[in-house]
């Protein structure tokens, strides 16, 4: 496993790429009620872990949730508004693209959200979402087979956030914050490997190149992940899992570095934002909200889409 680093603030890019300067830097007898009850509850329970499993680790099919940009102030779109043209984008990738965590859905298969990044970014005079089909779930090769080919030929500005889930993001947060189990370590140090054997390199390197295929003028930024938890955690695995997300981050840089892409950190703007933190940008675990635990909330995307700007200009 790569080196844990507790400030990353250092690692700045090789002149001759384009990227985005580091912001400097988580027992009495049961009555017969009584036992109905408790069986009740147990039901219920194992519900809430069902629907927890499914919505850490489900691989849904892409819905394409376009926005053509449609005049908007100081800008001009695809529609009738007139106006400066503006640059077709699309944003592709898992969860984090999609903008689970934020609330605010357009639907819950992918779990599109009108506070994600890809639309505070559609947001922008200069940009008009054309294609969205980033999905939870998603890996590497999901986006390969199912969302590429509904990018626009003409998008000349694609985001990318993927490779959690190759390096099994679900099970881990399940094993590990959830459920807490025996198998915990194991997950985590299968994630380990595939990153430490460069596979998760590859993998990042091929979906790069897949979207450069389809559209050759497209400038590719690819972000990496927030460290989830604050450097002092209630989590027994928080520093663990921190340290694999670093290592992570760095396969995912490589990978962009080497394909021509622009690589985009967000572990400097969410430094001091973790789980645990007085400012948490990342949900913790709760039941009543599993689908949205472990993701960026509301402010985390507002953070992403601001370290994402610069590199879409």
């Amino acid at each position: 496993m790569a080196r844990h680093r507790a400030d990353r603030s250092d690692h700045l890019p090789p002149p001759q790429r384009r990227r985005l300067r580091r912001l400097p830097r988580r027992a009495a007898h049961r009555t017969g009620t009584a036992v109905i009850a408790a069986s009740r509850y147990r039901v219920a329970l194992a519900a809430a872990v069902v629907t927890a499993v499914v919505a850490l680790g489900s691989i849904a099919s892409p819905a394409l949730a376009a926005t053509t940009g449609k005049g908007k102030p100081g800008g001009g779109g695809n529609g009738n508004g007139g106006g400066t043209a503006q640059l077709a984008y699309a944003a592709v990738g898992d969860s984090y693209a999609a903008g689970l965590g934020a609330g605010s859905y357009l639907e819950t298969t992918c779990y599109t959200s009108s506070k994600g990044y890809p639309a505070l970014l559609d947001a922008d005079a200069n940009l008009a979402l054309a294609a969205r089909p980033a999905c939870r779930g998603a890996t590497t090769a999901d986006v390969i087979s199912k969302q590429v080919p509904a990018l626009p030929a003409n998008a000349v500005r694609v985001t990318l956030t993927v490779g959690g889930n190759d390096v099994g993001f679900a099970n881990v947060m399940q094993n590990c914050f959830v459920l807490v189990n025996s198998s915990c370590e194991s997950h985590i140090v299968a994630g380990e490997t595939i990153v430490q054997s460069g596979t998760l390199a590859q993998n990042v390197r091929n979906t790069i190149a897949a979207i450069i295929a389809k559209a050759p003028g497209a400038r590719v930024a690819v972000t990496g992940y927030p460290l989830l938890f604050a450097s002092i955690s209630r989590y027994q695995w928080a520093a663990r899992v921190n340290t694999g997300t670093a290592a992570l981050n760095d396969a995912i840089e490589a990978a962009a570095v080497q394909s021509g892409a622009v690589y985009v950190d967000v572990e400097s703007p969410f430094a001091g934002h973790g789980i645990g933190s007085s400012s948490p940008w990342i949900n913790d675990w709760s039941w009543l909200r599993s689908n949205d635990s472990f993701h960026a909330n509301a402010a985390g995307y507002q953070a992403y889409a601001a370290a994402l700007r610069p590199a879409l200009q």
